[in-house]
Parts: C-alpha cells; sequence; structure tokens
C-alpha cells in the first residue's frame, strides 16, 4: 500500500520573506546614502538608491501582504538586479567591503527566488513498505521502518514514533483517511522489521 498525507505547513514562513526585503531595503538605503554624500561622480546613482531602500522598506512595513503576497517575485527580480549592478560597480572600482556585501545578498536574494517559487508546491508524508518519507522541511528526511516503533493518526495529527524515543508529529489536512487502515498497515510493517533491528543490549 501507498499512502500519500498531504500536511498543512509552509516551506518558508511570512516573517522570513519580510525579513529579507528589510534587509535588502536597509542595505540599498546604506549604501545610497554613503554615495550620494562621498561619491559626486555617481551621486545620482546614490539618490536613486537611496530612494529604492526608503520605498522597499516603507512598503515592506506598511503594506506588507501586499507586498508578499502579490508583487513578491517582481520585487525580488528588482532587488537582484540591484544588488548585481553595485555588485559589479564594486568589483569594477575594486571596493573589497561592498563585494562582500552585495555578493551575499544577491545570494540571498537568488536563493530566495528559488525557495519561494517552489514553496508554492504542496508538501507530503509519503508512507510505502519502504517506510516513512517526510516533507523536504523536515529535519529528518526518511524514516525506514526498521526505527519506527508505533505511526498513530487522531484528530488530524500523524504521529510516527521512533525506537530512539524521537517524536515527529504533522497535521494532516486536505482529504480523509481511514486512520484505523493506516494504522494497521503501519503496525504490520513494524512487526515485519522487528527482526531487523539492531540490539544494542549486552
Amino acid at each position: 500500500m501507498v499512502y500519500d498525507l498531504p500536511v498543512a505547513d509552509e516551506k518558508i514562513r511570512p516573517h522570513q520573506v519580510t525579513a529579507l526585503h528589510l534587509i535588502s531595503g536597509l542595505t540599498f538605503f546604506g549604501t545610497g546614502a554613503i554615495i550620494f554624500v562621498y561619491n559626486a561622480p555617481i551621486a545620482l546613482f546614490g539618490l536613486a538608491l537611496l530612494i529604492f531602500g526608503i520605498l522597499l522598506m516603507g512598503a515592506t512595513i506598511a503594506k506588507n501582504k501586499w507586498l508578499t503576497q502579490q508583487v513578491n517575485l517582481p520585487v525580488r527580480i528588482i532587488e537582484l538586479v540591484t544588488a548585481l549592478s553595485i555588485l559589479a560597480l564594486s568589483v569594477v572600482n575594486q571596493w573589497k567591503f561592498p563585494m562582500v556585501i552585495f555578493g551575499v545578498l544577491s545570494a540571498a536574494i537568488a536563493f530566495a527566488i528559488y525557495w519561494e517559487k517552489a514553496a508554492t508546491t504542496a508538501l507530503f508524508i509519503h508512507i510505502d513498505d519502504s517506510g516513512v518519507k517526510l516533507p523536504v522541511v523536515s529535519r529528518k528526511r526518511f524514516i525506514p521502518w526498521v526505527e519506527v516503533e508505533q505511526v498513530v493518526l487522531r484528530y488530524g495529527i500523524l504521529t510516527v514514533d521512533c525506537i530512539n524515543n524521537t517524536l515527529y508529529q504533522w497535521t494532516i489536512t486536505g482529504k480523509e483517511i481511514d486512520n484505523e487502515i493506516l494504522e494497521a498497515y503501519c503496525l504490520a510493517q513494524v512487526e515485519a522489521h522487528k527482526k531487523n533491528r539492531i540490539n544494542d543490549d549486552w
């Protein structure tokens, strides 16, 4: 038998999305202010960067839901292009400190674009004859039956109790599941694999 149980969880938390927007806005604001004050040849670029940082921070604070849910991807792309532009300028002028800052920021924004796009896919717990495969956000991705003591589904909560006293719990959503049939299947798998457990008793 094979079970794919939909999980009511998110790959990424809203506050993480907000935090990176604020970090980007603050970085652009600070860099723009420094360029505007201390680098006259590109003072207009610094002013534009300063204004963009202020607008980004203002939108993140005042219009957070709109920014993170409706226009998040376009804003992320603008942030990435801006960060890469400053990184290129820093490389050309051999500004070592800005190179590090905007290299890290560009990498963080690029990763955020990938991760936030992937976050729209549903999360599942997959149960089959090999064991229990947990969602990508779990600290452990796969639990073989030899490590499982008991699997219980009650009130929409799936509990996987392992032989090392580790407990995994997930909220299951999306469809009705016969918990008795699921638990009976899991119990049969646990019993069938007990003989393969490593005995540490001396």
